[in-house]
């Protein structure tokens, strides 16, 4: 494989819930995720983190009497444990491996849909787990050749054709939202020439040249007959996940916390 598709496929996560009791189907994935941090820490998007969450997380924001519309906060939150589940090549063609670690905190954003969530440590990943480069975003353009990888489909896919790793998707960068060259703070998200599905939802969007990330797969285009067009979908901008400090943040919050910023 090439090795910059093989690094991207190794840092791209399923996000699941997982069932010791049930050997034959031990884990259902909700969403996608990639590493960006060799100490575990995993980006995806909001709504894939709040599949896990007992409450919304605008109600859970509600009812500590925190707000996020200054500095970050930290709220505890009642939810089930995600598991980032890690795939690579067995010792032969019939083996595959999956590592599931489990999450021990997650930080969610309430302005994009964008959030993370900190792994716990794992003897599978003892020098550090596998993760990607943030690309600058003075280097991405209008007409850039990029991918995203992840799991479209979830479990779903496995039943359909016995599929169970992270899968690629190419396509190029039709626009920049708002606009093509808005300053940083400004960044909206970016519009794709991308086909993605349900699944597909917090994978890494990445150039294709590179591997570096700048966009997290956020959701597809639905048309006037509410089905979604394929070939458009949208990706969140990573940017404002590592503002505040962020990642230094995750690293040294309590487990069981959720900053919000």
């Amino acid at each position: 494989m090439n090795p910059i598709l093989q690094r991207v496929k190794h840092s791209t996560v399923a996000l699941a819930l997982f069932d010791e009791g049930n050997s034959k189907r031990p884990f259902n994935i909700i969403g996608s995720g990639f590493c960006v941090h060799p100490r575990g820490i995993v980006v995806t998007c909001e709504h894939v983190l709040s599949g896990f969450m007992k409450k919304p997380l605008a109600q859970a924001i509600s009812e500590s009497g925190s707000s996020s519309s200054t500095s970050p906060t930290q709220v505890p939150i009642d939810t089930a444990v995600p598991y980032a589940v890690f795939f690579f090549p067995g010792h032969s063609s019939e083996e595959l491996i999956a590592i599931p670690v489990r999450a021990t905190m997650g930080m969610a954003k309430t302005d994009h849909d964008v959030g993370m969530i900190r792994l716990e440590s794992h003897k599978a990943f003892q020098k550090g787990f596998p993760f990607l480069e943030i690309a600058p975003y003075a280097e991405i353009h209008e007409g850039d050749e990029i991918g995203t990888c992840g799991f479209p489909l979830g479990t779903y896919l496995y039943d359909q054709i016995g599929t169970i790793t992270s899968s690629f998707t190419k396509g190029i960068i039709s626009s920049i939202i708002p606009a093509h060259g808005v300053p940083l703070q400004y960044l909206k998200g970016f519009q794709l020439n991308l086909v993605a599905t349900h699944g597909n939802s917090g994978g890494p969007v990445f150039r294709y040249d590179s591997g570096n990330v700048f966009g997290t797969l956020e959701r597809g285009v639905v048309g006037r007959d509410g089905n979604l067009i394929q070939g458009l979908s949208v990706a969140a901008p990573i940017y404002p996940v590592f503002e505040h400090d962020t990642v230094k943040r995750m690293l040294n919050a309590p487990t069981g916390q959720l900053p919000v910023a």
